[in-house]
């Protein structure tokens, strides 16, 4: 682990200190947590093809590999 040090506002300060108190976390849990959600990228592209490509093809199918090869489908095979 990295040592990282800031100087925050005393009102953010006390929130964290607060969010400490209340889940029984030491501050520095709290803050890498924080920093984990912020820099984590959660949000979803609603242009992405497997929300408009269902269904793939039918189940059991002799020869169907749309479970094996099913980013190829979606996306295109891998250059």
């Amino acid at each position: 682990m990295t040592l990282v040090q800031a100087q925050i506002p005393e009102a953010e300060y006390r929130l964290l200190r607060q969010r400490a108190d209340a889940t029984g976390q030491p501050m520095k849990e709290v803050v890498r947590r924080a920093l984990h959600a912020y820099l984590s990228d959660e949000s979803v592209d609603p242009k992405d093809p497997i929300f408009k490509i269902f269904p793939l093809g039918k189940s059991g199918r002799k020869g169907h590999r749309t479970a094996r090869r099913h980013d190829d489908e979606l996306y295109g095979p891998v250059r």
